[in-house]
């Protein structure tokens, strides 16, 4: 369906204009990439552990008791997530690790509001604990609306769309693209 030898086209850095066989396909970047991370994440839990990489600089986070209690609760499924989260006293942890492919700079506010969306889906009892951190995580590392993609960018993460499971639908339900087919663009220019 998808020609990826294609060249891709990027509108208001968001969305991503992709050239199909029957008309072309527009994905949304940030839900696409969050559908991504969010079945790399789900595959973790079935024993395909994320890669962590140790931090040069490790960051030291202090939280209120309530939080400290939740982030201690947590803690081994963000190790398995690439997260190396210890204790170090006193409502304090250090953060030693993130995923691999992870940009670093972020591991504090990640986690911070990691507990916070946790919070939020606790009142969803639908949802497991590793349910709600995968979501939770999938769309904060989600690449953002706004953020500029290269070429190879855009290919990698169109490629990556479609192998997974379920690619035209976020975990929520959000559709991550619409597709526009050529017959339907022709009616529309019809005179």
């Amino acid at each position: 369906m998808v020609d990826t030898d294609a060249t891709f086209t990027q509108l208001h850095n968001s969305y991503i204009v992709v050239p199909t066989n029957r008309g072309f396909i527009l994905v949304n970047q940030q839900l696409a990439h969050e559908r991504i991370l969010y079945e790399r994440f789900t595959a973790s839990s079935q024993g395909k552990k994320i890669a962590a990489q140790q931090s040069l600089f490790p960051v030291t986070l202090t939280l209120s008791t309530a939080d400290a209690v939740l982030l201690e609760e947590l803690r081994l499924d963000l190790n398995d997530l690439g997260y190396l989260v210890e204790p170090f006293g006193q409502g304090s942890f250090v953060i030693q690790g993130t995923p691999a492919d992870l940009a670093p700079g972020y591991e504090k506010q990640t986690i911070e509001n990691l507990l916070e969306q946790y919070k939020h889906f606790s009142s969803e009892l639908k949802f497991s604990r590793r349910e709600k951190i995968t979501r939770s995580l999938a769309l904060q590392q989600s690449v953002k609306a706004g953020t500029s993609l290269g070429q190879k960018e855009m290919q990698s993460l169109v490629e990556e769309l479609f192998q997974c499971s379920q690619p035209n639908m976020t975990a929520n339900g959000s559709p991550t693209y619409i597709e526009f087919k050529k017959d339907y663009l022709e009616k529309l220019f019809t005179r």
